[in-house]
């Protein structure tokens, strides 16, 4: 049985980034370029994330998040505003709050990721 971590690096992880990208793309005009560089992966993989081609099961995990999305749309659009300013390290700040609601845990690095952002947001 995979752990709860092995079950969010293979499935959330890349569902968040796809919906991370595709969020930057469409309502920032980012370029799949700009994008790759504020996320921290090749401009290849947002490329594949910008096609649509997923698995049933990365499908599902979308769609998982855009429901909790739907519930915490206030910190989704703090994240992202700020990584479409220029803020990389919101980008995984971002991916680690989508898999921790998903989830429902949050793991130690998500928990300085977060506490980091929101001092950010603070000043």
């Amino acid at each position: 049985m995979s752990s709860k971590y092995e079950v969010t690096a293979e499935g959330y992880v890349p569902a968040a980034r796809s919906i991370i990208a595709h969020t930057l793309i469409e309502k920032y005009h980012k370029s799949e370029v700009e994008v790759a560089k504020h996320m921290g992966v090749a401009q290849a993989a947002v490329s594949k994330y910008m096609t649509g081609k997923y698995s049933e099961r990365l499908k599902r995990k979308m769609e998982e998040l855009n429901a909790k999305i739907g519930e915490n749309r206030q910190l989704f659009d703090f994240y992202i505003k700020n990584v479409a300013s220029g803020d990389d390290e919101h980008a995984n700040a971002c991916v680690c709050a989508l898999c921790g609601m998903a989830n429902g845990f949050s793991c130690s690095f998500s928990r300085a990721l977060a506490a980091k952002a929101a001092q950010a947001g603070a000043k």
